[in-house]
């Protein structure tokens, strides 16, 4: 795939031993993982260091080591293999190699971005347009610098399109994202009160996710949520760029109208045309009105996108609904923010149930100074819904259910507590047959564990 010379070519690197026309067949930075031919690119994480593996990946096969630097003295002292590459730092390096190999092939690469709905967008569109395309795209949430570059770097002839999803928590991110993708196309799901102890507020939020429009490649095409009104503002402000706009209030170019909930699942017409979706989440209908957008200006037919919507099967912890001993869970856990705990709230209180809604939540992490303010918030929804009980878990979900019962639910249905473990103790003595449970939180509650 690519010569020792190309390799030290896009990542600046030095040759310490081996031959710069041998050929390597692939990239991975677990020593575990290795394929005969591949290298091995030594990145040092919070809890790892991969120049602790080099011995593991010259044992399977690997055929070319690139390491950083800085720990020559320590590679000097194991036997390295013919191909041994020094560069300045191995992530920088990973992304240099993804960013010279995008640039190899002249397709349409889809990057999505927005504060909710990313991921379920990205997995819809995928699958919508699988039927004219070979995709590649992003396994589960691989949305940072490191996921992204090794999915790039299995880009191959046989692809025809690339959809990835650009995550970001700090400012710079999704330019340093764009600059590797070269991304043709980019979709904003939404703007809202996400990483707020990184962004300040949603301006701040706003300005980094709209890098991705500021960083397209030709033919520079846009498509936004135009129900967001952050996003509808930029709309006359990006020269340059063809936007497609979607809403379900809003005038826009594909709207979602006729919307309506039953037997378990969403059913919509978009330019009177009926599409299903099988979720009891309505934010949902905004990924599936993306994802349509782009699949339309990618030439897939109606038809096409109503059975594939109709079977589409959601990403894990997605409001996904689970049976376990005569009680149901609607797992939701995957991870929060401000706008996605309203809208889970919104769709669980509306649920139709025989048996009883409890809420079992956890704090929503790095909203900075706000945070205080934006459980309350949490809570207040919480305390005017048709939910029956909650169970908060982590001190800023203790403050929500404060404010749950300032908003009239009863302190005797509100239980406060501070590890998964303790809600577990709590909510098994409490459910009866046909109860339904909300799990939400940020992804470092694991809220998961409270049934697995």
């Amino acid at each position: 795939m690519w010569s020792i010379r190309e390799i030290l070519k896009a990542t600046a690197g030095r040759l310490l031993a081996g031959n710069p026309d041998v050929h390597i067949t692939g990239v991975s930075i677990d020593s575990r993982a290795i394929k005969k031919g591949d290298i091995f690119i030594c990145i040092k994480g919070e809890r790892f260091d991969g120049h602790d593996f080099i011995p593991q990946a010259i044992k399977n096969g690997a055929a070319a080591i690139c390491f950083c630097r800085d720990k020559a003295a320590v590679c000097q002292a194991i036997k390295m293999p013919r191909n041994a590459i020094a560069v300045r730092d191995t992530i920088a390096a990973l992304s240099a190699l993804a960013h010279y190999h995008r640039k190899r092939f002249s397709i349409p690469v889809i990057g999505i971005s927005g504060t909710n709905g990313k991921t379920t967008t990205k997995e819809m569109l995928a699958s919508l347009l699988s039927f004219r395309y070979k995709v590649l795209k992003n396994e589960g949430t691989q949305n940072n610098i490191i996921g992204l570059s090794l999915t790039l770097l299995r880009l191959d002839t046989s692809h025809g399109i690339v959809v990835l999803e650009l995550g970001t928590n700090h400012f710079g991110e999704i330019g340093e994202l764009c600059r590797i993708s070269a991304p043709t196309v980019g979709l904003i799901t939404n703007i809202g009160p996400a990483h707020l102890e990184f962004f300040g507020d949603e301006k701040g939020v706003l300005r980094e996710k709209w890098e991705l429009i500021r960083g397209l490649a030709f033919p520079r095409i846009g498509i936004l949520n135009v129900d967001d009104i952050r996003l509808k503002e930029k709309l006359s402000r990006a020269a340059g760029v063809s936007f497609f706009t979607f809403a379900l209030t809003n005038k826009a170019d594909f709207m979602a109208q006729r919307i309506l909930q039953k037997d378990g699942k969403i059913s919509f017409y978009i330019k009177n045309y009926p599409l299903e979706l099988k979720t009891v989440s309505k934010v949902n209908v905004y990924n599936a009105l993306s994802a349509y957008a782009a699949a339309r200006i990618f030439g897939i037919e109606h038809n096409v996108i109503m059975s594939k919507l109709k079977h589409f099967r959601f990403p894990k912890a997605r409001f996904q609904k689970k049976r376990i001993s005569g009680f149901y869970v609607i797992d939701d856990a995957y991870n929060a923010n401000p706008a996605s705990m309203h809208n889970a709230i919104d769709a669980f209180s509306n649920l139709r149930t025989r048996g009883r809604k409890i809420a079992i939540i956890g704090d929503m992490l790095e909203l900075g100074q706000k945070a205080g303010q934006l459980h309350r918030q949490a809570g207040g929804a919480l305390g005017e819904s048709a939910i029956d009980m909650i169970i908060g878990v982590g001190r800023l979900a203790h403050i929500a259910c404060d404010a749950a019962q300032a908003c009239g639910l009863s302190r005797k249905v509100i239980y406060k507590c501070d590890t998964t473990d303790q809600a577990r103790a709590i909510a098994i003595s409490l459910l009866k047959k046909g109860d339904f449970v909300l799990l939400k939180g940020s992804r470092a509650m694991r809220l998961e564990k409270i049934f697995n």
